[in-house]
């Protein structure tokens, strides 16, 4: 019951961490507003994290290690390109959805001068599933011989797009939504307009007759 206590309080911090960093930044939330947020004493903090630094790398690895474990989970066996495209997408847009807090908190961090190391090294992982993912696609010829980066960039910026405008009230991401987002995304990635039409069809199951 212990552990369980301890771990709630661990818990708590973090949750009052995300909540004022992401509304006001790093630089702009002090230590003590965190601890009132968590319902704990200050000094609690400290005795979880030795600086503020540390407190916001842990939070970010917190939400970048449960984003790379939804995203990046095995996607079944024998999917062409358009097929794990859709399966990466909708994994995205789910965890958007559902953590669009922790998503504006990892898209406003992202690269920040007090992230440290072991923070930054959790895009790895990330860019050799693109990078596996493109080379792929381009073998097969289903996609544009684009770097890796650059698709990594296109998907997390609709996601991080999609998710200011539905805050700000002029989107709502709904299934339609998140659908027609996939459709232009895949659509500057895949090699042809014809080898678009072909996957689309193989996805749903209403190839056109030739």
């Amino acid at each position: 019951m212990a552990a369980l206590a301890i771990d709630d309080k661990r818990m708590r911090i973090l949750a009052a961490a995300l909540d004022l960093f992401e509304k006001r930044g790093f630089d702009g939330v002090a230590v003590p507003e965190i601890a009132r947020g968590a319902r704990v004493a200050t000094g609690t903090i400290y005795r979880y994290f030795k600086t503020k630094e540390e407190l916001v790398n842990a939070l970010y690895r917190h939400w970048k290690g449960a984003y790379n474990e939804q995203i990046l989970g095995p996607v079944p066996e024998g999917l062409g390109a358009r097929e794990i495209f859709s399966t990466y997408w909708r994994r995205m847009a789910e965890f958007a959805r559902k953590h669009y807090r922790a998503v504006r908190f990892l898209d406003l961090h992202y690269h920040a001068p007090y992230l440290d190391a072991k923070s930054r090294a959790m895009e790895g992982i990330y860019m050799v599933t693109a990078k596996a993912f493109m080379e792929a696609g381009r073998e097969s010829g289903t996609l544009r011989p684009l770097d890796p980066a650059l698709v990594v960039a296109l998907m997390w910026g609709a996601t991080a797009g999609l998710n200011k405008f539905v805050r700000d009230g002029a989107l709502v991401f709904d299934d339609e939504t998140s659908n027609a987002m996939e459709d232009a995304l895949w659509r500057a990635i895949a090699a042809t307009a014809r080898s678009n039409e072909h996957s689309k069809g193989k996805r749903h199951g209403t190839q056109k007759k030739r």
